[in-house]
């Protein structure tokens, strides 16, 4: 069992950090192989290691400027579970910039891993995003 710390390190650390410096390897490695990634407001979902790879090669393509910040999180250590509310900035290939103010909900499996990821985003998302979406 994860505890309160090891769950944010989870999601702030490893998850949103390994985004914004594009390390791939890292933020696969915070997911369950049988992980399931899913947009709220976008009709986007991944279900599976290699769809979130190639999900995560595509968003990190597409997006040279990655950066989640001011996050806000509530944790709940009995049911493994941490939601993360933040701020991200995206800047695409041509320069164009997209700041959304988005939540994640993250529920961790037996192995401390990420099982599902439930994402509401603040913005219509497609550049970036269509990549291993069922």
């Amino acid at each position: 069992m994860l505890s309160r710390n090891e769950l944010i390190a989870l999601s702030h650390t490893a998850y949103f950090d390994g985004c914004n410096s594009h390390n791939l390897e890292g933020i696969l490695a915070t997911m369950s192989g049988d992980c399931v990634m899913r947009f709220t407001a976008a009709d986007y979902t991944y279900v599976g290691a290699g769809a979130l790879r190639a999900h995560f090669i595509d968003f990190l393509t597409n997006f040279p400027t990655i950066h989640f910040h001011n996050y806000v999180s509530v944790v709940d250590v009995e049911l493994q579970t941490i939601a993360t509310h933040f701020t991200v900035t995206l800047i695409n290939k041509s320069g164009e910039e997209l700041e959304m103010r988005n939540c994640n909900f993250f529920t961790t499996d037996k192995d401390g891993l990420f099982n599902d990821v439930l994402i509401f985003n603040s913005a219509p998302l497609k550049e970036g995003f269509e990549a291993g979406s069922t």
